[in-house]
């Protein structure tokens, strides 16, 4: 299954990730892992701290894993494990950030999935891309629901 959408500014992409987790049960179910996919500056991270956000009982500050490669909230619907993938070198480094107890045990975003990809059975892939020179804030986002067994 796949669905596009254009959002025209940060306001639309905050209210999409709030309700994305609405539209993950009613579209695909319940996926736990989402990949999330796009060039720097696309509105990854944008899109995660709103995510997170959304599920938080309580507000507290949610950061880039960019350094660290994951930070974990605690959520009204259990773990998210937010990870920054983008300076792994290759894919033995997974086993040392925990990826893949995380995978298992809650809800994953992954940011910069490529080296992951292969270990994933079922996520939803998300593609955010920059696409009006003249709305810097709009965005094509991209869902698919990808199913490996």
């Amino acid at each position: 299954m796949k669905k596009e959408l254009l959002i025209k500014s940060k306001e639309e992409m905050s209210s999409f990730a709030r309700e994305l987790p609405k539209i993950l049960h009613t579209m695909f179910k319940i996926q736990k892992v989402i990949c999330l996919n796009g060039t720097l500056g696309a509105g990854k991270t944008f899109f995660a701290k709103e995510f997170i956000g959304s599920l938080l009982s309580e507000e507290q500050e949610i950061t880039s894993p960019t350094f660290n490669l994951l930070n974990i909230y605690d959520t009204k619907e259990g773990e998210i494990f937010h990870f920054d993938l983008y300076r792994l070198k290759n894919e033995d480094e997974l086993e040392n950030i925990g990826f893949f107890d995380a995978i298992k045990s809650g809800i994953c975003l992954i940011e910069w999935p490529e080296v992951a990809k292969k270990y994933l059975s079922d996520y939803v892939d998300i593609s955010i891309k920059a696409t009006n020179p003249d709305n810097p804030e709009e965005r094509e986002v991209k869902i698919t629901n990808v199913e490996n067994s």
